[in-house]
């Protein structure tokens, strides 16, 4: 569940650090040589990045809905010339960090796509890259919207428009939902089909919504006199997710489960 969480932060940093002439990531004028998920017990005598988990708590908001809190560790371990720069990379490395993610409070996780196998960080990419798979389902989302917006609301005030991301959200979802259940898609490949077949025999949720994420503390550098040339900085997040669960038993095992 939090590998996709993973990637996600892991994409936002990467498009939201400086870069140099060569498209690399940068701390002052120092490349950061990786970015990593799980704890790694050698590490690069540069500037990376490690993407950690602690845990996620799971609690019951009604019957068939449900909330994780993710909480995730992002370090950073520079190793420099000396004491000085060492510590001063790494100070100005989770200042950058932590000034990017302050300012998502919502994210979106998105799996792989499965129409053309590639990563995005926004669903809007269903409906900007796919728009001939796509676009009879976001109209249909938008028909429907105004529809439930002309009879909960006056004539004199119009229906808002959706944000791409969320009408493409919604149109991804029903394409994906339209497949399972055995619905001919218009233009869908046949290889996307089976990559969705396969995602749903995963149970793979394939758009996400993070919410309430928080950056809960900012260790800037941890300060280690056994360790002169090689420091660490720690930011830790939390973040919320609500899931459906929409069967609760008894009854959702065949007799011929075993």
């Amino acid at each position: 569940m939090l590998e996709r969480v993973y990637d996600t932060l892991r994409g936002i940093l990467f498009h939201e650090l400086p870069k140099n002439a060569k498209g690399e990531a940068v701390i002052f004028d120092r490349p950061v040589s990786g970015f990593y998920i799980g704890e790694a017990g050698v590490k690069p005598n540069a500037i990376s990045i490690v993407f950690k988990g602690a845990s996620s708590p799971l609690k019951d908001i009604s019957f068939g809905l449900q909330e994780f809190e993710h909480n995730v560790n992002i370090e950073v371990n520079v190793g420099a010339d000396n004491i000085e720069t060492t510590e001063r990379v790494t100070q100005e490395a989770t200042r950058i960090i932590l000034s990017i993610l302050r300012k998502h409070r919502r994210i979106w996780v998105v799996d792989i796509c499965p129409i053309c196998e590639k990563f995005t960080l926004s669903p809007a990419h269903f409906t900007v890259d796919h728009n001939n798979i796509l676009s009879s389902y976001a109209t249909t989302v938008t028909n429907e919207f105004n529809t439930l917006w002309s009879e909960t609301h006056p004539a004199n005030l119009a229906a808002p428009t959706l944000p791409d991301s969320g009408k493409a959200a919604e149109a991804f979802i029903r394409m994906y939902n339209d497949v399972g259940a055995g619905t001919t898609v218009a233009n869908l490949p046949t290889k996307a089909r089976n990559n969705i077949l396969r995602m749903q025999a995963d149970n793979v949720e394939p758009v996400r919504m993070l919410y309430d994420v928080l950056c809960n503390d900012n260790k800037s550098s941890d300060d280690a006199t056994g360790k002169q040339l090689f420091r660490s900085g720690t930011i830790t997040i939390s973040a919320k997710e609500l899931v459906r669960q929409i069967y609760f038993g008894p009854d959702n095992v065949p007799t011929t489960a075993y």
